[in-house]
């Protein structure tokens, strides 16, 4: 039972993690336990504000005033199952700082969905979508290729820009059908926004763990100064209820066009995961090299059984909180351990309803300061992610076309009036056709990029024709740049360790890249070179004795030990009158 666990759902293996300067807590760190509870409760605020879409779609579906707090209550709690799952480090959860929250892009498809099929049918698709979650999962480590930097970069970029138009009508006072700039709204989402940043900057590590609540606090107050306080008292409510249990739930039904129509939208979802995880990975390792796909593959696992949750609850799905990576940036606290306190927090608010109800009153201009902070984030993580490999004319257009599309339909929204209502979901979504797009454009203009390009070597200047066949490969496949330029030094010493060995001739070097290894080869005719694991020479012992034949050997010896500490793996072969020494570099 066990091995066939672990071959469906792997466990995770132990990382060796770096944490950045800027970091002050990783992922894996131990943050004293006041650090891990104040955090926790900033996550799960920050969360509860979110809760809002649950309110929203409550009220879409015809629930009552009663039903309403229930089902909000029951969203928080799952809220908080989905925030402790993926911060534990299991085979169904990333491991990571993910905070899950009720998806603002899925309350136009719950509300028009249970209308028109009713609560059992939007349960069950609910549920079938999660499946589908799940059972995508185990094909994702396998999709390395398709997923390169440039696309996720485009993800979190796209991500970034779709948080923009509900931070700015939030921060510039905009509501539902009215566009009158509103200055109060404008002081109060700056002051929120001025804060955070200037203690992300300015401020020290301590200061920097309560950046969000500072920055609320100071749009709230900046808020009730101008008089624009939302109306409501949550004390109306009742101080404690138990979740799910005030809800009139069915039987899930299932039905095939809901189904339909929701599986297209967990693509949306699936996305914004990949996107988060691999944002908080980068964000919290100083060496970040390439995504971790089984990494990611148990965060859609985890995103998928919580679906499942959502489903047989009712309630409103959704994902990963940019906002709340976002408030990791701002602090520099990233621990998984606070993960697991914002979970617990949201469970244990799920039974006090006026606290979920006040965290919902919170003031929008202070909610849209807090979501144009994500999207600056979002959006130059992004960028730094496009531009962690070599740039070409492919990678130029995957990345500039597919945001030209993301946007496109995000500022001309006539474009997809015409496509039919199942369609409606995809189309509409700035996130979805930009991060579409990157993957098409990724396929497309991979064809015709030789996987192995040879090159037959200029004796006289051999050292530096593979340097830029190094240099050309590295920006025909996206390598990075340190990866190049740590083989072509490897490639030069090994040639150089040729010459002296006695090879004369011409030298072949192979090169090749499959997203995992970069490999050069250098084939030429003769014996094949042996590199030992030798010792470093004293060379202060060798120059003073003066024997040049000690000295030389030496030298070769140094030679050797370079270009073992610069590959990652060194093979030699021979095969008949050719050799060939193969250097592996992983990327």
């Amino acid at each position: 039972m066990t091995g066939w666990l672990d071959r469906v759902f792997p466990r995770p293996l132990p990382s060796a993690r770096q944490r950045p300067e800027e970091m002050v807590y990783a992922i894996e760190d131990r943050p004293p336990l006041p650090v891990v509870v104040g955090m926790g409760v900033q996550h799960a605020l920050l969360a509860l504000i979110f809760a809002l879409y649950a309110a929203i779609a409550a009220q879409g579906i015809g629930l009552d005033e009663r039903q309403i707090v229930a089902y909000v209550n029951a969203t928080v709690l799952v809220m908080g199952c989905g925030t402790l799952l993926q911060a534990l480090s299991s085979r169904f959860g990333a491991g990571l700082l993910l905070v899950t929250i009720p998806g603002a892009g899925r309350l136009p498809i719950q509300i028009a969905l249970t209308l028109h099929y009713g609560l059992a049918a939007t349960m069950g698709a609910t549920i079938v979508s999660g499946l589908l979650a799940v059972a995508m999962a185990r094909v994702i480590p396998r999709l390395r290729s398709v997923f390169p930097p440039e696309v996720i970069g485009v993800v979190l970029v796209m991500m970034g820009i779709t948080l923009i138009t509900g931070g700015v009508s939030r921060s510039v006072g905009f509501t539902q059908g009215t566009y009158e700039l509103s200055v109060p709204a404008m002081l109060a989402a700056g002051a929120t926004v001025a804060c955070m940043v200037g203690t992300a900057i300015w401020g020290s590590p301590a200061l920097r763990r309560v950046a969000m609540v500072a920055g609320a606090v100071v749009g709230t107050a900046v808020t009730a100064l101008t008089g624009n306080m939302p109306a409501g008292n949550p004390l109306d409510m009742p101080w404690m209820a138990v979740p799910v249990l005030g809800l009139d739930l069915p039987l899930p039904e299932f039905h095939p066009v809901p189904i339909l129509v929701l599986a297209l939208a967990q693509f949306i979802t699936i996305m914004d995961q990949f996107g988060s995880t691999l944002s908080m990975d980068r964000m919290t390792d100083a060496r970040w090299r390439r995504a971790d796909m089984a990494m990611v593959a148990r965060s859609v696992t985890g995103l998928g059984l919580i679906h499942v949750l959502f489903g047989l609850t009712g309630t409103l799905p959704g994902g990963s909180a940019s906002a709340n990576i976002g408030l990791a940036h701002a602090t520099g606290v990233a621990a998984r351990r606070v993960g697991v306190a914002a979970g617990l927090t949201l469970m244990l608010a799920a039974f006090f309803p006026p606290l979920a109800g006040l965290l919902v009153m919170t003031p929008a201009p202070v909610v849209g300061g807090i979501l144009l902070y994500t999207a600056a984030y979002m959006i130059t993580a992004g960028m730094d992610l496009v531009m962690s490999r070599m740039m070409n004319p492919r990678r130029n257009f995957t990345v500039g076309l597919a945001v030209v599309i993301g946007t496109s339909v995000m500022l001309v929204p006539q474009l997809t009036r015409e496509a039919p209502d199942w369609l409606q979901v995809i189309v509409q979504s700035g996130l979805t056709m930009g991060a579409l797009a990157a993957v098409a454009l990724n396929a497309l203009f991979r064809i015709g990029v030789r996987k192995t390009v040879r090159h037959t070597l200029d004796p006289a200047r051999e050292a530096q024709e593979a340097a830029e066949a190094m240099e050309y490969s590295g920006k025909l496949w996206g390598v990075r740049p340190d990866t190049v330029l740590r083989a072509g030094h490897a490639v030069g010493e090994a040639l150089e360790a040729l010459r002296e060995s006695g090879v004369e001739g011409p030298v072949e070097l192979s090169v090749s890249f499959d997203e995992f290894n970069l490999v050069g080869t250098l084939s030429y005719q003769g014996v094949a070179l042996r590199f030992g694991t030798a010792e470093t020479p004293d060379m202060a012992a060798m120059l003073d004795a003066g024997d040049d034949d000690d000295i030389d050997a030496a030298m070769r010896r140094l030679s050797s030990l370079l270009i073992v500490k610069l590959a990652d793996r060194v093979r030699s072969a021979q095969k008949g009158a050719v050799a060939e020494l193969r250097l592996s570099f992983a990327h």
